[in-house]
Formats: structure tokens, sequence, C-alpha cells
């Protein structure tokens, strides 16, 4: 039987070494990019003979997941296996980003040794004129206008041959300067790229009769990646602002992505494939570890009688329920959005970010202005977005303008924006802010073994600009942490105050020219003979 089986394995083997192997060249025709990662298609058509036959990819991207590998080809042809295996002798090509450097140093290193030679033979030239500056022998000398002539060459040319070295010698340091340049930027290309090695992707397939083949061919490779940015643009207030959704693509896999169908994805192809399975979930009575005796013991006369309302607490970060079984924590994300863009893309291979368009929204937004004297007398200008999980977006900057203005740069952290996103717009020195102490009215008293120090702030706003704005103003009393430090507070004119914090909130409407003025008084009694911070 042993004889059989490897009798069997020799046959097979020679088939599939009776047709010598194809090098096959193909063409990326679409690429989808993950947060980390891109699926990269490639197609090729390829003539076969019948039988076995090996066909050969070359010079493909050294980051290639094996494990992600696939092919398909037409009908009338049947695939046998598909590895791929590191060339280590073969180095991937160069992007055309790469190679262009080197046409570019290869053509100045040319010109350096045309320069080179024509400045060593008008070194020969100027030492043969000087060698041979004596004329006219030693009895008999040429006349006077020979001899002007001959001097006249000699100065002429001369100073032909020097200047003639001067421009040489400069072009040939200016054409060094520029290879040292461009080499450098070869350097960081590489080290940027690292193209060790290349990756051969090997397909065996038969057929009965042969002929053409169409091939597909789908992998992942890791060393690429994109981010979301944005652009918000607002004209004017009371306007709906437009958000630009952009995405910034990073191509490093060492393949230049030319003249592709372009997909982003926020999905994660390394996610785990694996089939789920149930197992039984067995309960029974558990002793709660010491940490959480104490605890117990506490809770015994809530949770006795009151199985079926079972109270939650954590413990060092742990949930727990009130009988000691422990509940896990899980989270979920089911949301994939995917951009096919419907535009060709080149995307070379220099690890430099590439800016797509996504999408283009128009979002109503709440305009309010936030002021906070206390630490800076400006206001500035938000925007609140509501039922922003509705657009559809994820995290990342964000360019900020206001009319045709460029305000700065900010981070939208899709995650943590809840039901509404708040932008700042940047300061705006159409509101005017005041903020003074009033003298007469703030002092510092006695009281037998008591001290008693009042404060009264006095906040002046005014509208400047030609509209009805809404200003969310807020400053701040003390907030005491020891029982002999008593604090106690007035607040006009409408504002709310949280007592946990110390924070003073007043909304207000001004119309155009329109000025208000707020005022709050708080008041400290402490020990006498003791400090605090005020």
């Amino acid at each position: 039987m042993r004889t059989l089986l490897f009798l069997a394995l020799f046959l097979v083997s020679g088939l599939l070494s009776a047709n010598d192997p194809v090098t096959v060249s193909s063409t990326i025709r679409d690429v989808k990019v993950y947060r980390a990662g891109a699926t990269v298609t490639r197609t090729a058509r390829v003539t076969v003979p019948s039988g076995p036959v090996e066909l050969r990819f070359p010079a493909l991207s050294p980051s290639i997941d094996d494990n992600s590998l696939q092919a398909r080809v037409s009908k009338g042809f049947t695939i046998l296996s598909v590895t791929s295996t590191r060339e280590f002798l073969a180095e991937l090509p160069m992007p055309d980003a790469y190679n262009k450097l080197q046409l570019r140093i290869d053509q100045l290193e040319g010109e350096q040794k045309s320069n080179q030679a024509t400045l060593e033979v008008l070194n020969e030239e100027e030492s043969l004129l000087l060698t041979n500056k004596k004329v006219g022998g030693d009895q008999s000398g040429l006349d006077v206008v020979a001899l002007q002539k001959m001097a006249e060459y000699f100065r002429t040319r001369l100073k032909a041959i020097k200047t003639e070295k001067i421009t040489i010698v400069d072009q040939l340091t200016e054409s060094k300067k520029e290879i040292d340049k461009l080499k450098k930027q070869q350097a960081e290309m590489r080290q940027r790229l690292r193209p060790d090695n290349a990756r051969t992707i090997v397909i065996r397939l038969t057929s009965k009769i042969g002929g053409t083949a169409d091939m597909e061919i789908t992998y992942l490779t890791t060393n690429a990646n994109w981010l979301s940015t944005f652009d918000i643009r607002v004209d004017e207030i009371n306007k709906p602002l437009d958000i630009d959704y952009k995405g910034e693509v990073y191509n490093r896999t060492g393949e230049d992505w030319t003249g592709v169908d372009l997909t982003l994805s926020t999905g994660d192809p390394s996610r785990n494939n694996t089939l789920p399975v149930l197992y039984p979930w067995w309960v029974n009575f558990q002793q709660p570890p010491v940490a959480y005796q104490a605890m117990e013991m506490d809770l015994a006369a809530n949770v006795r009688g009151a199985r079926n309302k079972a109270a939650e607490y954590y413990v060092d970060g742990q949930r727990v329920m009130a009988d000691g079984i422990a509940l896990g924590q899980s989270s979920e994300n089911l949301t994939t959005t995917e951009f096919a863009l419907t535009e060709k893309f080149d995307i070379p291979a220099d690890g430099k970010p590439y800016t797509v368009i996504l999408e283009k929204k128009t979002a109503d937004a709440d305009y309010r202005y936030i002021v906070a004297p206390k630490r800076n007398a400006l206001a500035f200008l938000t925007a609140t977005v509501q039922d922003f999980e509705e657009l559809n977006l994820s995290s990342g900057k964000a360019n900020i303008y206001y009319g045709q203005t460029y305000i700065g740069e900010t981070w939208l952290n899709t995650r943590q924006a809840g039901d509404s996103l708040q932008v700042s717009l940047g300061a705006d020195i159409g509101i005017a802010i005041q903020r003074d102490k009033v003298k007469d009215k703030s002092a510092k008293n006695f009281f037998g073994n008591k001290v008693e120090e009042t404060f009264t702030w006095v906040i002046k706003v005014k509208n400047n600009k030609t509209g009805k704005v809404n200003i969310r103003l807020q400053d701040q009393i003390p907030v005491s942490q020891d029982k002999e430090i008593e604090v106690k507070s007035e607040i006009g004119n409408g504002g709310k105050l949280d007592e946990e914090s110390g924070i003073i909130t007043w909304n207000l409407d001004l119309a155009p020219g329109e000025n208000q003025e707020l005022r709050f008084t708080y008041k400290v009694k402490y020990p006498k003979g003791r400090e605090i911070g005020l």
C-alpha cells in the first residue's frame, strides 16, 4: 500500500512539472482600504497549454497575508493550489517617484562626467600654452607686430580657458549639491518603504485543452490604511454648515495603485471569523471572595427576601450582583461603512497621504457664543449639530472655516459625541466682554473669631454685531471642602448656580447693539488666623 502511495505522488509530481512555469504580468483592478490594511484585486489574461501548469505572479507586495490569498479562473480551468513565496534575490520594483529621482540623478551624473572631461581638456590646453610661451628662439626675435599678435592670442585664449573652467567648476559644484539632495530623498523613501524583497504568488492549475485563462487574484496587504478628515465650513450664523468628509489614504505596500477602483471601508479585515459555538451554561452557588464579604454583610438585609430584585455594585471596577455572581461586560460595533469612489485613482506606494473626498453633507446647526470671562474675555462661537449620529461620520481631524477664513484645526471624536456634536468656530471680536470687581461692594470683616470676605463682580456684555446672538456666559464661585469654611452667594440676572461645581450660567439673547450687565456676589467665612486660597 505504501509503495502505491509513493508511486502516485511521483506520478502527480511528474504531471505538475510537465509544462514549464509561466510568468504572468498582472494589473491591479481595485483596492479596498481599511483602517489597517487593504484588500488588493489583480487581474490577468494568460494563454496556457493543456495539462498542469504553474503560473507565477512576481514582484508583488512583501506584506501579503498568505492566509488571505484567493484566486478565481474562467471556465474550463481548475485551480489546484495557491501559494506565495518570498523572493529574497528579487527586489520589489520601486515606485515611479523613486525611479524619477534616479533618472534625474543619472542625467546629472552624465553631465558631470562630460564637464569633468571638458575641464581636463582645458587644463591640458592651458598647460600647453604656458609651456610654449617662449617664442622666436634664442638669437632672433619676432618683430613688434608679430609679438603683439602673439601676446594678444595668449591673453585672449588663456582668459577664455580660465573663464570656461570657472563656469564648469560652478556647474560641477551645483550638480553635486543637487545629486546629494536627490540621493537623500531616495534614502528617505527607501527607508520608509523598505522594499527589501518581493512576493511571488504561485498558482497551479490544469485544463484538458488549454487556451486563454482570465485570472483574478485577491489578497490582503498590511502596510496601508486611511484616516478620516473633515472640512467644516460656516458661511453665516443661522445657516446650515457644510461638512466635507474626506479620507487620507496611505500606501506603503511596495505596489503603486495606478488607475484603480478605490473603496474605503471602516471595517476590520482582521476580525475573528471563527464560527461561534454555544456550550452549556452551568449555574451554581458560589462562595464570594474575601473582599466581598464585608460588603455582603452590609447588604444582607437588602438582599434577604429580595432575590428577584438583585442590586448591582462595583468593587475594584468589577460589576457584581448582590449574591456575588459576576456579570460580564461586552461592547459591540455593528456599523461598517464603505465608500466606493466613482473615479479611478492613482495612489503611489510612497507612504504619503493622498486625500479623496468621500461625501459632502449639509447639517442644520444651533449657533451659540460661549464666554468664560474669568479665563478669557473673548466670546467663542460654537455650532451644535443635533442628531449627529445620523450623519454616519467617524472620528478624525477637522479643519474649521468661518466664511472664507481658516479658523484652525480640531478633532472630532464621534464616539463621544452622543446625539449632538459641538464645534468651536473660534473667537469673535464682535461680542464685547468686560469683567470687573466692584470695590465698594467687596470687603473683609471680622466677627469674633471669624473672618468674612465679600466679593462682588460685574460682567458687561455688548452685542456689536448686526444680528441677534445667543450667548452662554459662565463664571464661578468657590466651593468649600471644609466644614469650617462657609460660602454663601447671591446670583443676579437669572443666573443658575450648580452647587457641586460652583459654576454659574447665564443664557442671554442680545439684539444688535444691546448690552447687559450681570452681577454676582459671594461671601466666604472662615476661622480667624487661618488663610484660604481665594
